[in-house]
């Protein structure tokens, strides 16, 4: 183990409540996107509001649902919290259609969603110990967000400088947020790779890869 970590095995542990808010706020986010995916094509505004209020709803009224999707699921990343409010963001701001049904110029590139992809992999495989290295605890480190910091920022701007499609921009920004919030609170686990992904926003890189590829293909064979 690394002589920091010796060192201070807690400084980069998150407090229990700042756990727990996030935690909070993270399947908050979360339930109210599934619900607006899974609703017809109503104004956005009114979809997310209605999304929204019965998430919270049913996370204070049935007080057993938080704990639960915690010991199931865990906490998400804040990854996944960024892209929820990002997800809002535009759609609300957008003309009223289906959630991420967008053009290819802010569709999110294949190899954004299949980056995501290689990641967990590698941190599955690194799980089951089949690693010549112990990748996990990288995240432990705390150079780690501060570089990943740098190149969302040098990543953003390119997008804003370059004329980089728009869901560069879009993409970098969540990356950016994400990392300057797990700085700030170290959450949800102290480590930073459970603050840029999780299992269930790496089965939707999966599914968001292969439709991508799918619509590439398509297009190609049209054109």
């Amino acid at each position: 183990m690394n002589t920091w970590l010796w060192l201070n095995p807690t400084a980069l542990l998150p407090t229990l409540a700042v756990q727990q808010l996030f935690h909070a706020l993270i399947w908050l986010a979360v339930l109210s996107w599934l619900g607006v995916a899974c609703l017809p094509s109503y104004d956005r505004r009114w979809r997310w509001l209605i999304c929204s209020t019965a998430a919270l709803l049913v996370l204070w009224v049935w007080s057993w649902v938080l704990p639960s999707l915690g010991l199931v699921f865990q906490t998400p990343s804040l990854l996944t919290l960024c892209a929820c409010l990002a997800a809002a963001w535009s759609d609300v701001q957008g003309p009223s259609a289906r959630l991420f049904r967008t053009s290819s110029n802010t569709r999110i590139g294949t190899w954004a969603w299949l980056s995501l992809t290689v990641t967990g992999w590698v941190l599955l495989i690194d799980a089951v110990g089949h690693l010549p290295w112990d990748v996990y605890s990288w995240g432990f480190d705390p150079r780690l967000p501060w570089c990943a910091w740098g190149l969302a920022g040098l990543w953003m701007v390119a997008a804003y400088l370059t004329g980089l499609p728009e869901w560069h921009a879009k993409a970098a920004t969540c990356w950016l947020v994400a990392t300057g919030l797990f700085v700030a609170t170290h959450a949800p686990s102290g480590n930073a790779w459970d603050a840029w992904l999780d299992p269930g926003l790496w089965l939707y890189a999966h599914y968001q890869w292969i439709n991508n590829r799918w619509f590439q293909r398509t297009r190609i064979n049209h054109s």
